[in-house]
């Protein structure tokens, strides 16, 4: 007993290794890559960034949700994520769907082997997969690595191990599981990107309220400036904005999901029943009397199944209405209430503000009367100040224009003697010219009477003149010519006169009448002794 239940947990754990080995490969079969879906589609969220910014597609309405906030950004590089995922699931798709024309004829090959092995009684169900799996092998690398391919290749596999082929139901349908698992499990990224845009929006939406409220200007709201007013309902409607965008975004990647998982469930189902249907006719003993009843249970189990899958997929249609609705309604219900406690909170706030901002304008109101008060009284001292600097000013320039009327005659009358003095500069020259010549003619008088003189003493010395008593003259003329010489050339004072001639130019006459002795020059003479 116990080594048959030794035996039963190293045989399930044999089982439980090969499921986990096929899920693993099962997974690796469905998922898709995500590094080409992250690449393309931040591409394509940079081309649609781009593209609506070019003028001919430029809109104001798709600019105000587009750039509203960082968060919108994200939302949609989230969603362009998740759409390029889902369309290269869509296209693997539809390469899955083109290979299946070539897996048919695979299995209808199978199926005519089928009959020839029939005719050997000897051929049991382990032999039957061992060749059918010679015969896979031989099969081209993108038939064997298909979805369809891969399903017959696990199932062919799992039917060797095992050695038999009598559970080969339980194997179709573990397999149908495992498959259906990992087709769900391929859409974890999906689901996390619809799941994470909504919270993105309601991120960005407390993050504009915050930030409306740390920018208010309590002053200028108590003021009532349209300008705080506008600033507040554009802080409030961007921060709206994010979350209109994240829902969008979501509901347009969560139908995109839904078509394209149904899709997959369909082309699954197609799989699952070819799969069984091609195993069962190759693979099953047909030995058994019961078999048309297997075949005809089979049908039944697998339209059973497909009304089954129908049912859900039309019921998860539905849960997704429903709960895109319930979702809809709790993001307005929350949007709402979002709205009315911010309301509440700016309302409470701006209170609180414009009490203090009262306060404070009454107290700044008394501070500046008085302040007023003290700057007229200032004014009036200084202005008053002013006033009489300026009195003081104007009688200083009063002083000053007289004192520069003054300095004005003065300087007139000292133009005037000027032009006098220019004026008689000319005639005073003229006078000392005529002096000088005067001068010089008296000097030359002097010069010839010293000369006479010396004449007459030598003359007298020598004995040709007498000498007689002269007579004192009379008393001087006030004429000034008297002492000088006459206009007809005579010398008086001191000159002897003689009627002698001695051939010479100048005559000496001797008055006997008179005591003066007069000297007669020709005029030619003096002249030039002059």
């Amino acid at each position: 007993m116990l080594e048959h239940l030794r035996a039963q947990r190293v045989l399930e754990e044999g089982r439980s290794g090969m499921l986990t080995k096929s899920k693993k490969r099962a997974e690796q079969a469905f998922e898709i890559p995500l590094l080409p879906a992250i690449v393309v589609g931040s591409a394509m969220c940079c081309l649609f960034y781009f593209v609506i910014l070019l003028p001919p597609f430029r809109h104001p309405l798709v600019i105000r949700y587009a750039f509203c906030h960082w968060v919108a950004i994200a939302s949609a590089w989230l969603f362009a994520t998740a759409a390029v995922y889902l369309v290269q699931k869509l296209w693997v798709l539809g390469r899955q769907r083109r290979m299946v024309h070539a897996l048919e004829l695979v299995l209808d090959e199978w199926v005519e082997h089928r009959a020839e092995w029939d005719i050997e009684p000897v051929m049991d169900g382990y032999r039957r997969a061992t060749s059918l799996q010679a015969l896979w092998k031989l099969q081209k690398d993108h038939i064997a690595k298909s979805w369809y391919g891969k399903r017959l290749g696990h199932l062919l596999v799992r039917q060797v191990e095992r050695r038999s082929t009598v559970r080969l139901d339980e194997d179709l349908e573990s397999f149908a599981d495992r498959d259906a698992e990992a087709l769900h499990s391929s859409y974890a990224m999906v689901r996390i990107h619809c799941w994470a845009m909504p919270m993105l929006g309601f991120l960005g939406t407390v993050i504009g309220i915050s930030d409306t409220l740390g920018q208010m200007d309590a002053q200028a709201l108590a003021s009532g400036s349209k300008e705080a007013m506008n600033g507040l309902t554009s802080g409030l409607y961007v921060a709206f904005d994010t979350t209109a965008v994240g829902l969008v975004l979501t509901m347009i990647a969560m139908f995109m999901q839904f078509f394209v998982q149904r899709a997959e469930q369909d082309f699954l189902g197609r799989i699952d029943q070819g799969a069984a249907s091609a195993m069962h006719r190759c693979l099953s003993d047909q030995e058994h009397s019961d078999t048309r009843d297997v075949e005809a249970s089979l049908k039944l189990v697998a339209n059973r199944l497909i009304d089954s899958m129908q049912v859900l997929v039309q019921q998860q249609a539905h849960l997704w209405r429903e709960s895109i609705g319930q979702a809809q309604s709790e993001w307005s219900s929350m949007s709402a209430r979002a709205t009315d406690s911010s309301l509440g909170t700016i309302q409470r706030a701006l209170a609180g503000t414009l009490a203090e901002h009262r306060d404070s304008m009454r107290e700044c109101l008394s501070q500046l009367s008085v302040l007023q008060t003290e700057g007229a009284q200032q004014i009036d001292g200084r202005l008053q100040q002013w006033q009489t600097t300026l009195s003081e000013q104007s009688r200083l320039a009063l002083r000053q224009q007289q004192e520069v009327s003054r300095n004005a005659e003065l300087l007139q009358k000292l133009l005037d003697s000027t032009q006098l003095v220019q004026a008689m500069q000319q005639p005073i020259q003229a006078t000392l010219e005529r002096m000088t010549e005067f001068d010089r003619f008296q000097e030359a008088a002097l010069s010839l009477t010293e000369a006479v003189m010396v004449l007459s003493t030598q003359l007298e010395r020598s004995g040709h003149i007498s000498r007689q008593a002269v007579r004192r003259r009379q008393a001087r003329s006030s004429d000034p010519q008297a002492d000088g010489i006459s206009a007809d050339g005579v010398i008086a004072g001191g000159i002897f006169e003689d009627g002698i001639s001695h051939g010479s130019p100048m005559g000496l006459e001797a008055d006997g009448a008179s005591d003066a002795v007069v000297l007669k020059l020709d005029s030619p003479t003096i002249r030039k002794a002059g």
